[in-house]
């Protein structure tokens, strides 16, 4: 009987799941990064959830963004003025600035008037982008593994200093260090998700906000309008 007992204990032993392997954040970081640089397009949404953040005098409140790698891409603005919210459009395709406003034609922005039009682009850039930026935070953290539209994802923190967050976002210069929260792709390391929670909103006050990324590789069609 105690030989008996003793086998069947040693039989849940071996079937028992060996527990898994912390995931190290750094390196999922880094992962996410070089990923990142490989990706020829992508479609973007961003949701500001705290603070406000202007845009051409106006809130910005989300945007929606396809973009095709290296320069070209097409995105909405969505703003508020009190209680009215308003679509911007800009599409910059070949070095080139187009804005369209409700109620208007699309208009070619040059020089100084184009310089301080949000280039979407520039967000994914190898060289200055998200996949610059992301592998360098400081003090990450791996917090768990969770789906990201149905994709097993390493949720991970990193603290960003205000000019890693501005050469993310040109328009965007935080008061202080910003707190991020990634969502980085088990297998294929591709970042998903990002929330950003700083002082980057107007006049260096608190905001958030939420980024969800997708369409990798996908085909995107971004066309010059005719202004």
């Amino acid at each position: 009987m105690l030989v008996a007992i003793a086998v069947a204990l040693v039989a849940c032993g071996q079937g028992s799941p060996s527990p898994a392997k912390p995931v190290d954040a750094a390196a999922a970081l880094r992962d996410g990064g070089a990923a990142m640089a490989r990706v020829k397009s992508v479609t973007a949404t961003l949701k500001f959830t705290k603070g406000t953040v202007s845009f051409q005098g106006f809130a910005l409140s989300g945007a929606k963004t396809s973009v095709r790698l290296p320069g070209d891409s097409d995105t909405t603005y969505t703003v508020k003025q009190q209680d009215l919210s308003i679509s911007i459009e800009v599409v910059i395709s070949n070095g080139h600035v187009f804005v369209h406003v409700p109620f208007s034609n699309f208009q070619e922005f040059t020089g100084a008037n184009a310089a301080v039009i949000p280039d979407a682009a520039k967000l994914f850039d190898p060289a200055t982008g998200l996949p610059a930026v992301i592998p360098v935070g400081l003090d990450p953290k791996y917090l768990g593994t969770e789906a990201v539209a149905g994709v097993s994802s390493y949720r991970v923190t990193a603290t960003y200093t205000p000019d890693q967050v501005h050469a993310m976002f040109a328009q965007i210069t935080p008061g202080g260090n910003v707190q991020a929260t990634i969502w980085i792709g088990a297998s294929d390391h591709l970042i998903r998700k990002a929330n950003l929670d700083g002082p980057f909103g107007d006049g260096g006050k608190e905001s958030a906000v939420e980024v969800d990324i997708a369409g990798f590789n996908a085909a995107v069609s971004i066309t010059s309008p005719s202004p």
